[in-house]
C-alpha cells in the first residue's frame, strides 16, 4: 500500500519518537542488510543502511552522556554513492560515535556491483560476454580476487607483474615500440583505448595511444593527452619497460577481461570448464565509500569505525587522460589541493579537518586508488590493527597535500599507525607505498607488518629542495617488520625518507629484510633504510637491515646512524604486529 503524503510524514515522526524513547535508556543502534530504514534501529528491528543510522545518531549526539554505538550485522551493504560524515556526526562531551561489527559477524561495505547474465562469446578461447553499460572501471574481481585487465605480454609474476618489454624514448613525449612488440597491436580495432603501461625507475606512466607512425626501427607512439607525460629529462627513460593493456585482442588467458565502454559489453576469459554465471564477478562503481569531511572552523571529532570491511572502489581518470605518477602515485601536472579533483587518486575511506578519528581492525581491500587517506589536517587520530591489501595505489596516505611547512590547517599531527598488516599495495599504479606521509608532525608508525611491495614499504617526508625546514618533525618509526619491497622499481627502500630537516624524528627497532632490486630495476640505488634528497637530523639506530644497509644519499647529511646490524634476535622478535600493544588511547 502506498502511503499518502500526510501518512508518510506521520510515519517519520513516529519513527523519530521511537528513536528518542529508545535512546533515553540506551545509546545503541543496529543495522542489518535485511533491516528496514523506517524502523527504530533496535536490535529486533534494525535499520537497513549506514546513512539511516548516521541520521539517527544526529538526533541524540548533541547531549551525549556516553558513547553512541552503531552495531552493523554481518552481510553485504551496497554503497552506490559516498557516505558523508560531517561535524554533526561526531561524538560530543568527550564521548565517541562508534560504528562497529556486531560481535563476531562480518559486515561488508562495497562499492562494487555484480555482473550477471553471462553468455558464451568465443568457446575456443573460453571468453564470455555480459552487458555492462554506464561509466567505466579499471578493476574487476572474481570471487573477491583481482582479475587482469587484458594485456600483452600476459602476466606471469604476481610480484613484478612481468614480463615487461623494453621501451625506448628518443624524443619526448614519443615512445618507440620495437616492431616485434608492435605486432601484438595488429588488428586492434580501438587502438586509441590501448594503454602503454610504462615504468622508469620510480615513475609509472599510462599512455593512451594517440598518433603513431611506422619507422624502420619501430612504431612511434605519442599520447592522446600530453599533459604531464614524459616530465623528466630524456636520459631518465634509458631504463624503461612497458606492456600493452586494454583491448579485446589481448584477452587470451584465464582471468583477463576487457570492457568495451562504447558498446556496453564486458568480456571475460575463464578457465576451461568454468562458467562465470557460477562465480561472484563484481566491478567497482564508487570512488570513495566513506568520507569524513569537516572544516577548519568545525572539524569532525570523536568518530570511529571498527571491524568493518571496505571494498571495491573506482577511479577512472587514467582511462580518459592517461597518467604519469612520481613516487607514491602522485600525479605529475595535477594539483592535490582540491578534495574533489577527479584526476587525483582518492581513498576508499578518506578524511579531512578531523580530530580523534579512529579506524580499528577493519579490512581495506580491492581499491581502485588509495586505501585509507587522511587528506589534510587530521590530528590525534588512530589507524590500528587494519588489514590492507590488494590496493591499486598506496595502502595508507597521510596528508595528500604535501607542501613544505604547511600551515596548521593543512598539516596532520599526532597520527598513530600501529599493528596494521599491509601488503600488495601498488597493484595497478606500481610505485605505490604501504604507507606514505607528507610533511607531517608527531607521527607514530609502530609495530606494523608491511610486505610484498613493488616499491617502498613506506615514505616519510616530501620534496625539500635542499637542506630546508619542511615542517616534518618529531616522527617515530619504530618496531616495524618490513620485507620483500622494491620488487619492481628502484630508488626506494623498506623505509624511505624524502628529505628536509626532520628534527626529532627517529627510526629505530625495525626489522627489515629482502629489500633488493628486482629484475627490472634500473641504475638507481636501493637501500634497506634510504635517507634521500637532503634528509637531515634523523636518528637511525638499532635497526636490523638484513642484506643491505641504512644510507644517506643525494645531499642527505647531519643524520645519526648507530648500531644498525645484519641480525639481532631481540629486535627481530619485537618487530611487527604485537597484539595488545597501544601507543596511545583516547
Amino acid at each position: 500500500m502506498t502511503l499518502k503524503p500526510i501518512q508518510t510524514a506521520l510515519s517519520f515522526c513516529m519513527a523519530a519518537a521511537i528513536i528518542a524513547n529508545a535512546t533515553a535508556f540506551s545509546q545503541e543502534f543496529y543495522v542489518s542488510p535485511t533491516g528496514n530504514d523506517g524502523g527504530p534501529g533496535s536490535r529486533e528491528e534494525p535499520f537497513q543502511t549506514l546513512p539511516r543510522a548516521r541520521d539517527a545518531v544526529r538526533q541524540v549526539n548533541e547531549k551525549m552522556a556516553s558513547d553512541v554505538i552503531v552495531h552493523l550485522r554481518g552481510g553485504e551493504y551496497p554503497v552506490s554513492e559516498v557516505i558523508e560524515f560531517g561535524p554533526q556526526d561526531g561524538g560530543r562531551n568527550g564521548h565517541r560515535v562508534i560504528y562497529k561489527a556486531f560481535e563476531d559477524e562480518s559486515p561488508v561495505l562495497t562499492g562494487g556491483v555484480p555482473v550477471t547474465g553471462w553468455e558464451m562469446h568465443d568457446s575456443a578461447k573460453n571468453i564470455y560476454r555480459a552487458s555492462v553499460a554506464g561509466d567505466g572501471f579499471r578493476q574487476l574481481y572474481i570471487d573477491e580476487k583481482s582479475g587482469i585487465r587484458a594485456r600483452t605480454p600476459n602476466r606471469e609474476s604476481l610480484t613484478t607483474f612481468g614480463p615487461w618489454w623494453k621501451a625506448t624514448v628518443e624524443e619526448k613525449p614519443v615512445v618507440l615500440i620495437p616492431n616485434e612488440s608492435w605486432e601484438a597491436c595488429n588488428g586492434v580495432e580501438q587502438l586509441n583505448e590501448v594503454e602503454v603501461v610504462m615504468i622508469s625507475h620510480w615513475y609509472h606512466q599510462r599512455i593512451r595511444i594517440g598518433n603513431h607512425s611506422e619507422t624502420d626501427s619501430g612504431v612511434k607512439i605519442s599520447p592522446v593527452n600530453v599533459r604531464g607525460k614524459m616530465s623528466k629529462k630524456l636520459k631518465f627513460y634509458a631504463d624503461s619497460y612497458m606492456f600493452f593493456e586494454n583491448a579485446l585482442a589481448f584477452v587470451d588467458a584465464a582471468g583477463e577481461w576487457y570492457h568495451d565502454e562504447s558498446e556496453g559489453v564486458l568480456y571475460l576469459c575463464v578457465p576451461n570448464g568454468s562458467d562465470p554465471n557460477s562465480m561472484h564477478v563484481t566491478i567497482p562503481r564508487v570512488e570513495t565509500l566513506v568520507a569524513i569531511r569537516g572544516s577548519v572552523e568545525q572539524p569532525v571529532e570523536n568518530l570511529e569505525f571498527q571491524g568493518l570491511t571496505f571494498q571495491c572502489s573506482n577511479w577512472t581518470s587514467p582511462s580518459k587522460k592517461g597518467l604519469n605518477v612520481t613516487q607514491a602515485v602522485q600525479p605529475v601536472g595535477v594539483s592535490a589541493l582540491s578534495w574533489d579533483n577527479p584526476d587525483w587518486p582518492k581513498g576508499i575511506v578518506r578524511a579531512k579537518h578531523a580530530r580523534r578519528i579512529a579506524l580499528r581492525h577493519n579490512v581495506i581491500r580491492n581499491t581502485g586508488a588509495q586505501g585509507i587517506e587522511f587528506f589534510v589536517d587530521v590530528d590525534d587520530s588512530d589507524i590500528e590493527g587494519n588489514k590492507i591489501y590488494q590496493v591499486a595505489a598506496n595502502g595508507i596516505i597521510i596528508d595528500t597535500q604535501t607542501s613544505k611547512n604547511p600551515s596548521a590547517d593543512q598539516q596532520s599531527s599526532g597520527v598513530a599507525i600501529w599493528n596494521n598488516h599491509i601488503y600488495q599495495a601498488g597493484q595497478d599504479y606500481t610505485n605505490g607505498d604501504g604507507i606514505f606521509t607528507g610533511n607531517v608532525r608527531g607521527l607514530i608508525v609502530e609495530h606494523n607488518l608491511i610486505h610484498d611491495m613493488p616499491y617502498s614499504g613506506m615514505q616519510i617526508g616530501q620534496q625539500p629542495g635542499g637542506i630546508n625546514s619542511v615542517g616534518c618533525t618529531d616522527n617515530m618509526i619504530r618496531n616495524n617488520h618490513i620485507h620483500h619491497c622494491t620488487q619492481l622499481h628502484d630508488d626506494g627502500g623498506g623505509i624511505y625518507t624524502l628529505g628536509g630537516i626532520q628534527t626529532g624524528s627517529v627510526i629505530s627497532g625495525n626489522y627489515l629484510h629482502d629489500i633488493a632490486p628486482g629484475p627490472y630495476a634500473g641504475t638507481y640505488p636501493i637501500d634497506v633504510i634510504y635517507l634521500d634528497n637532503y634528509t637531515s637530523k634523523v636518528l637511525v639506530k638499532d635497526n636490523v637491515v638484513n642484506g643491505g644497509k641504512a644510507a644517506e644519499r643525494n645531499g642527505s647529511k647531519g643524520n645519526t646512524l648507530l648500531n644498525n646490524s645484519q641480525s639481532n634476535p631481540a629486535i627481530e622478535k619485537n618487530a611487527g604486529i604485537q597484539p595488545g600493544f597501544t601507543p596511545r588511547q583516547f
